[in-house]
């Protein structure tokens, strides 16, 4: 299919629910959610004291103090700006909580996320801490093979505490 075809494709959402016994994990992914024209980006992550909801952090400082913030990406060349087109990274309440360290090349936030793991690989095998511990990407993959297991069945699966979770 060329791109100036109009076609509609199929779609398939995953919605899994993860008990933890005192937590509950809500996954909710859709294969077609990356690069659409139509379709917006939604993140939400709860907790016991906030939320974020796509760019709205909202949480309880103390049980008075509720604070609220907007996540600004921050990009450059807008509006006359002539230093070409990268992402400088996220301000939130008039402070960087993040800068993308490869602005120096025009790169996409998947690229800019292999790089962060390719730096952090570095500095793992020089000696420094893990960025993703093989413990965790082994539960990650874990968590995921039983969400595939639970849509081949069409019905709930149990998982059990693996040995590379126990070691924590």
């Amino acid at each position: 299919m060329r791109l100036s075809e109009d076609a509609t494709l199929p779609s398939q959402q995953i919605l899994a629910y993860l008990d933890f016994g005192d937590k509950l994990g809500v996954y909710d992914f859709c294969s077609d959610q990356y690069r659409p024209w139509i379709r917006t980006s939604r993140v939400l992550v709860r907790g016991d004291r906030g939320e974020i909801n796509n760019t709205q952090v909202r949480y309880l400082e103390d049980i008075l103090t509720p604070i609220q913030y907007e996540l600004a990406r921050q990009e450059s060349s807008k509006i006359g700006n002539l230093e070409g087109y990268f992402h400088r990274g996220y301000m939130a309440g008039g402070e960087w909580i993040y800068r993308n360290p490869f602005i120096d090349g025009r790169l996409n936030d998947d690229e800019i996320a292999t790089a962060t793991c390719l730096d952090q690989m570095a500095r793992y095998v020089a000696g420094g801490p893990d960025l993703y511990s093989l413990a965790d990407a082994a539960q990650d993959q874990y968590l995921s093979s039983m969400i595939h297991q639970s849509l081949e069945i069409n019905g709930p699966v149990r998982a059990s505490t693996q040995p590379w979770a126990m070691a924590r």
